[in-house]
């Protein structure tokens, strides 16, 4: 008898602690979205889309857009600075920097170049450069895009980078069962155990990650991923910005709040 209440003491410890250990996130707005890929809201809360090739800015009552057809199709979009967003043409191995009207500021034609690289992601850095991963030497670079020229970079990558997200300060490639991180100088930082993810997001330090059992986030760096729980089983896209989750599910924007 006193072990069958032990053991029913410990089944609903476990099961609280487990709970302890879940995020929960509160659902804040749901507006209606029609877009061929949705990219994220930035800090002003201005929305982005993508729909044939053309990179579409909602602000409140404006919109903005940006394409051009010779450079075909756009790989990534990186809102991160919303002064300086950096679009992606990876067909083209061409990168375009845009204002916050989505006007052109300048474009990187790798091909150009002196110092002849193929780009597999890039994203935006800080002071006029991109966080780049050269595919010929397998290697994360910080290209200096004013001078032309490499500022540092890592070393050799030998495996598959299936994606790239940064900041101003940090890069993290996603491989096959881990997230490595790096810094500025190209130096290794860390890595993350990420087995069966398939897509994730950075924010500051922390970072989100998605598989088929749902969200998991490490709210900072370094520390323990947590489940967090969210009833969305239709999740085209999602955008992490600090604490604001939002997730498309191919009709609608779902704004959470992570608690």
């Amino acid at each position: 008898m006193l072990l069958r209440f032990s053991f029913i003491i410990f089944l609903i410890c476990s099961v609280a602690q487990s709970k302890a250990q879940e995020l929960t996130a509160q659902l804040i707005s749901e507006k209606p979205l029609t877009a061929e890929k949705f990219i994220g809201v930035d800090e002003y809360g201005n929305t982005y889309q993508q729909t044939k090739n053309i990179l579409y800015k909602f602000e409140k009552e404006k919109k903005f857009q940006f394409s051009d057809i010779q450079l075909g199709k756009i790989t990534s979009a990186d809102i991160m600075n919303p002064l300086r967003i950096t679009l992606f043409y990876r067909d083209m191995n061409t990168v375009v920097v845009l204002d916050n009207r989505l006007n052109e500021i300048t474009r990187v034609n790798f091909n150009n170049l002196a110092n002849f690289r193929t780009v597999l992601f890039a994203t935006t850095a800080k002071n006029n450069s991109f966080w780049i991963f050269n595919s010929d030497l397998q290697q994360l670079e910080l290209f200096d895009y004013q001078n032309q020229k490499i500022i540092s970079h890592s070393q050799p990558i030998n495996e598959t980078v299936y994606d790239l997200k940064t900041n101003f300060n940090f890069a993290w490639i996603q491989l096959e069962n881990k997230i490595e991180m790096y810094n500025v100088y190209g130096s290794f930082i860390q890595e993350f155990d990420i087995s069966k993810t398939t897509s994730f997001q950075v924010s500051d330090q922390k970072m989100l990650t998605k598989n088929e059992e749902g969200f998991r986030l490490l709210k900072s760096m370094p520390g323990k991923f947590l489940n967090l729980s969210i009833s969305e089983n239709d999740v085209k896209e999602f955008y992490l910005n600090n604490e604001n989750l939002y997730i498309y599910n191919g009709k609608d924007v779902k704004h959470y709040l992570i608690n």
